[in-house]
């Protein structure tokens, strides 16, 4: 060592070694935020995806209803139809992937948690009716964190009246002719909308 020199660090040498340090830590957040972000879309898609197949479910078990008729006690003819604001039970022609084929109890809902939506089915056996509980059917849950579901009807309400649209469809003689579904799920703190309309088959 020189006489008079100093140990330690130039200005510059420090300069240099601050400014390094800097690029190097915001590149490991930049990083970390990049990974974040796509996560976060990755998972939002994902989510968005169970709403559009939840939605197709829906739809598809709606499009099975079949125009059947039910006797009440009165001897009266009503389709095998019941349709609320928050839900609704028919007769759905079974396609013989998880049934035996012939004609199953379908409803559609909300379970007791009110923004989880499930679908329940059952074997339909005329000698126990339309109305079992839903304990006695098979439930298969399609949407566990709902914003929205809302059922409306279009059809005749009255006999040679205009087809309307209504919240209630019980105690009709013929099907609807199409179900309106509002239905909205929960993605990333936001409502992703996904309603739609099914036209049912009349025969």
């Amino acid at each position: 060592m020189r006489p008079g020199a100093r140990a330690g660090f130039t200005l510059l040498e420090m300069l240099i070694t601050v400014t390094l340090v800097s690029l190097i830590m915001g590149a490991i957040l930049g990083g970390l935020h990049l990974g974040k972000r796509a996560w976060e879309t990755g998972k939002s898609y994902e989510t968005v995806s169970e709403i559009e197949e939840a939605a197709r479910a829906i739809g598809a078990q709606l499009a099975r209803a079949a125009s059947l008729s039910l006797v009440r006690s009165n001897n009266a003819q009503v389709v095998a139809f019941e349709g609320h604001a928050d839900g609704c039970r028919f007769l759905a022609l079974s396609e013989g992937e998880a049934q035996w084929g012939g004609f199953i109890v379908t409803e559609i809902g909300a379970d007791d948690r009110p923004d989880e939506l499930a679908i329940w089915t059952r074997v339909f056996r005329p000698a126990e009716g339309f109305g079992m509980g839903r304990a006695a059917m098979r439930k298969s849950s399609v949407l566990r964190d709902t914003a929205h579901f809302r059922l409306s009807y279009f059809g005749e309400v009255e006999k040679g009246r205009p087809p309307v649209w209504t919240d209630q469809w019980t105690d009709r003689r013929l099907l609807p002719l199409l179900v309106g579904v509002r239905l909205a799920g929960r993605s990333a703190g936001r409502a992703v909308d996904v309603s739609f309309t099914v036209a049912l088959r009349q025969r």
